[in-house]
């Protein structure tokens, strides 16, 4: 099992409003850009009127994962470990879709 330093999740928090559950979640380099729409075993969930994504990793393998938002921007890269599960907040952005990076 992966710890994520608090530093690391704190930087995410305050670029996309990151609530990590469960298991680990880790910030992937910055050098990662968003893929193609990531596959079904990573579940979403979109709450438009509250402005975020819960996001879980059933892929039976760690991904990484970024939230690619309509204006074209979108979050760092996240590693998702099997089984994790995350929440991303996105302020007045408007959510497209979650890609691979």
């Amino acid at each position: 099992m992966r710890k994520t330093s608090k530093a690391r999740i704190a930087a995410a928090s305050t670029v996309v409003g990151l609530a990590a559950v469960a298991a680990p979640v880790a910030l992937a380099g910055p050098a990662a850009a968003a893929g193609g729409t990531a596959p079904a075993c990573v579940s979403r969930s979109v709450n438009a009127a509250g402005h975020y994504v819960d996001l879980a990793n059933w892929c039976n393998k760690t991904m990484r994962i970024t939230v690619v938002f309509k204006d074209g921007s979108e979050t760092p890269c996240f590693t998702m470990s099997n089984g994790a599960s995350m929440t991303v907040r996105y302020g007045s952005k408007t959510y497209a879709r979650t890609a691979v990076c």
